[in-house]
C-alpha cells in the first residue's frame, strides 16, 4: 500500500514554489546517495521535492531528512504505484527518474501532461534473447519520452543517443566525499593492512557489482603488472 510522509511544510494557498518529482527504483546504492543529494540540494535552493520509490529506499537514505516529502511505490507494477505517482506528480514543473524502469514508470505516469521529464541512466542493462530486445523497447521508450537523458558514463550517453534521444548530455554521478577518519583509527587501519600482507605496499580498494560493465578487468590487468 503506498502512502506519503513529509516534514516539509505546504506552502499557503495561492504562493507560487515550484514542485520537482524525482522517482526512484530499487537500484544501487549509488543512485540512493545520488538522490538524496539532489533532493538537499533542491530543498536548499526553495523548491518543493517529492520522491517517489520504495519504503526500502527511504529507510536507507532518510529522504525526508533533507526536507521532501516522499510517496512509496513499493509494488511499482500495478495500477495503484501508477495511481500514486500520478497523484505526486501532479502540478508538477520537472519529473527526474533514475534509471531504465524508472524512467519508463514515469513516462507513462506523466502520458497526456506537458512536464518535463528527466532521466539518469546510471548504469547499462545487459540483457541476452528475448528480453535483450524488451531492454531494447524500454530504452528506446524512454529515450524518446525524456526531454534529457543524462548519462553516468560515456557509453551510456551513446547508448541514449542510439535510441533516439532528443538530447543526451554526460552527467558523472557524484558520490559525497567520505568522512576523515579519527586519527585513533590508525591502529585499526594498520592492523586490517597486516592482515592483507600490504603493510609496506600501496593499498587500492575498489567498491562495486562483479560484472563485465563495471570495467573491473582493466584494473586487475594493471595490478598484475604491478607485481611484476
Amino acid at each position: 500500500m503506498s502512502s506519503t510522509v513529509s516534514n516539509t511544510p505546504v506552502p499557503p494557498h495561492g504562493q507560487s514554489s515550484l514542485h520537482a518529482v524525482q522517482v526512484l527504483g530499487a537500484g544501487s546504492s549509488g543512485s540512493g546517495v545520488h538522490v538524496r543529494s539532489l533532493s538537499a540540494g533542491l530543498v536548499a535552493r526553495g523548491l518543493r521535492v517529492t520522491v517517489c520509490g520504495p519504503w526500502s529506499a527511504e529507510q536507507g537514505y532518510g529522504f525526508t531528512q533533507t526536507g521532501a516529502r516522499f510517496t512509496g511505490l513499493d509494488a511499482m507494477t500495478d495500477a495503484g504505484s501508477m495511481a500514486s505517482l500520478r497523484r505526486a506528480t501532479q502540478g508538477a514543473a520537472l519529473v527526474h527518474a533514475h534509471g531504465l524502469r524508472s524512467g519508463l514508470l514515469a513516462a507513462v505516469a506523466l502520458r497526456g501532461r506537458n512536464v518535463p521529464l528527466i532521466v539518469t541512466w546510471h548504469t547499462r542493462v545487459d540483457a541476452e534473447g528475448a528480453r535483450a530486445r524488451l531492454v531494447r523497447l524500454m530504452e528506446r521508450r524512454v529515450a524518446r519520452a525524456a526531454a534529457i537523458v543524462l548519462g553516468a558514463s560515456s557509453d551510456l550517453v551513446a547508448r541514449a543517443r542510439a535510441r533516439g534521444a532528443r538530447d543526451a548530455r554526460l552527467a558523472p554521478v557524484a558520490v559525497p566525499a567520505p568522512r576523515r577518519p579519527p586519527e585513533t583509527a590508525d591502529g585499526r587501519r594498520q592492523k586490517a593492512r597486516a592482515e592483507l600482507g600490504v603493510v609496506e605496499r600501496p593499498l587500492l580498494v575498489t567498491a562495486g557489482r562483479l560484472e563485465a560493465m563495471a570495467g573491473h578487468g582493466p584494473l586487475l590487468d594493471a595490478a598484475r603488472r604491478w607485481r611484476v
